[in-house]
């Protein structure tokens, strides 16, 4: 039985259309027809007034795919840019790692082809009449700080090659410089138990430390910071902040005058002990030391080619490489300078050194700057370049890119006065280095 009724008196419903209304659904009437397709398009633009024909609309549909492949291209090379400015960063961020860790290595000695003493930029001051006796150089290579032994410190602008400023510690002879990373401060041992701090550029006095009992003979910063390290004849090493401009704690341990000191980037200070025939890695931090005294010379230089390696330079006239993990050297240049008479070798009074390299320089007063190259994964030492230069070579500096050597030439040696060489001019030469572009 079905579940639907069907209502009385309803009428069966007609399926069948008639054959008037049939012909009357094939003829619709062409403007409403028009009106429909208006009406259908009208979604793809307001301005649309009349019915695009089939090949307006590929044309309309090929700009659209051209609009959208242009949009893709602007996206693909913004994200380029924003990768090539990731990746720089991430390059400059390494490279200042390594750099702050002493691993960034430099090969520059295979491109180090010669010299150009011809071409060599002469500074000298008439007030400084004496030998200099040290230099340093500021981090960016603009400014060159000279001390001699008349008590006078210049500051030169390497460009113009003008002086531009200077500072007289009077009945002084100053021993040591060295500039902060920014050249706020310059630090001065001018031969007495205290230290001058300059202004780095106007070199006013600004303060002076003192805690020291006897003459500081060296100076150095930690790269990029104000912390400072001294030397004493006193047998100490102090340290020092001049963010407060004041004394943070002594480091015991040499047994006689403390002739050199050096510092990179970590807190880290290499010493050497003059007639205690020791040399000295000093860990800051750890408050720990380790002793260098497989030889029995006299150490009057040093410093650091990196935070692992680093160099000295004896009366007895030899030139050593060191590790830090080994307690010889890993190899030894004896009378690297010659000798003045036999049985009297030329001391080392200076070494140089292009840090985190491969190219180191010596000096003495045979005539001679000795450039050598670190060999055999900087394991060797071997010569390289053979500047003539007469005098007592008392400072060696190397710009940061290695195209020029800075040589702090006088006629006395920069410690004492045992004798002097008449035909030498007390000056700083700077000398152009050839490097081959490969």
């Amino acid at each position: 039985m079905s579940l639907f009724k069907r209502t009385k008196g309803a009428p069966k419903a007609n399926i069948r259309p008639s054959k008037e209304a049939k012909v009357e659904d094939d003829n619709i009437d062409s403007d409403e027809e028009l009106q429909k397709e208006q009406h259908k398009y009208r979604d793809v633009g307001d301005d649309m007034a009349t019915l695009e024909t089939t090949q307006d609309k590929r044309i309309r549909l090929a700009k659209q795919y051209l609009r959208h492949v242009k949009e893709q291209q602007q996206e693909r090379e913004e994200y380029e840019d924003e990768s090539d400015l990731t990746r720089g960063m991430a390059r400059s961020l390494k490279e200042s790692y390594l750099s702050s860790t002493g691993k960034t290595y430099r090969p520059l000695a295979a491109k180090l082809t010669g010299f150009d003493l011809d071409n060599a930029t002469t500074l000298h001051w008439k007030m400084q009449r004496l030998s200099p006796t040290c230099c340093t150089l500021s981090e960016n290579n603009a400014a060159l700080y000279v001390g001699c032994k008349s008590g006078w410190v210049v500051r030169w602008d390497l460009k113009s090659t003008k002086r531009t400023a200077s500072f007289h510690a009077k009945n002084c002879n100053v021993k040591s410089l060295t500039v902060s990373h920014d050249m706020k401060y310059l630090a001065v041992a001018d031969g007495t138990e205290e230290i001058k701090v300059l202004d780095g550029t106007s070199l006013v006095q600004l303060n002076t430390l003192k805690g020291h009992s006897k003459a500081v003979n060296g100076v150095v910063f930690r790269k990029g910071t104000y912390q400072l390290y001294s030397c004493s004849a006193d047998r100490t090493v102090k340290v020092w902040s001049l963010d407060e401009m004041v004394y943070i704690e002594t480091l015991y341990g040499h047994q006689s005058e403390v002739s050199g000191i050096d510092a990179l980037s970590l807190e880290r200070i290499v010493t050497s002990g003059g007639m205690d025939q020791s040399l000295r890695v000093w860990k800051v931090v750890e408050e720990t030391q380790l002793v260098y005294n497989a030889l029995t010379e006299d150490f009057s230089t040093v410093k650091f080619v990196n935070t692992e390696l680093f160099i000295s330079g004896s009366i007895e006239g030899s030139l050593c490489l060191w590790s830090c993990g080994k307690k010889k050297p890993l190899q030894r240049i004896a009378l690297a300078h010659g000798e003045e008479d036999v049985g009297h070798p030329n001391w080392i009074s200076s070494v140089g050194v292009l840090a985190n390299s491969d190219v180191i320089a010596s000096g003495s007063c045979d005539g001679f700057v000795r450039v050598w190259k670190l060999a055999n994964k900087r394991r060797s030492i071997e010569p390289l370049l053979t500047i003539p230069v007469v005098g007592f070579i008392n400072a060696i500096e190397f710009t940061s890119d290695g195209r020029f050597l800075i040589v702090a030439v006088g006629q006395e040696h920069r410690l004492g006065r045992w004798w002097t060489l008449r035909n030498a001019k007390n000056r700083i030469l700077v000398i152009p280095l050839s490097i081959e572009v490969k």
